[in-house]
């Protein structure tokens, strides 16, 4: 899939790139690269249709994912973000478990 179709289906599902990276706990860029480098991986891409598929049919997949103990009800809020980038960098500063 390139990169405009998966961006289609984020914006079916409401979702930007950084809230599509943030509820992936990955960094945005990691998500943003594959602009210039198709395709998109198919992790990214199998998701991001089926979130766009639950969009069309009226589905909420935040509802959805609660259900199961995710919680993405914060997905899209900059403090959610913030924290999930503040805990990646912690976890790259920390020295490695033996």
């Amino acid at each position: 899939m390139d990169y405009t179709e998966f961006r289609r289906h984020l914006g079916k599902a409401g979702l930007t790139i950084n809230e599509f990276a943030a509820l992936l706990a990955v960094k945005p860029s990691s998500v943003s690269n594959y602009s210039a480098r198709p395709p998109v991986p198919i992790k990214y891409a199998l998701l991001a249709v089926l979130l766009g598929d639950m969009a069309d049919r009226g589905i909420d997949f935040r509802g959805v994912l609660s259900r199961y103990g995710i919680d993405a009800t914060s997905v899209g809020s900059k403090q959610k973000n913030v924290s999930q980038l503040d805990a990646f960098r912690a976890k790259r500063r920390s020295p490695p478990a033996k």
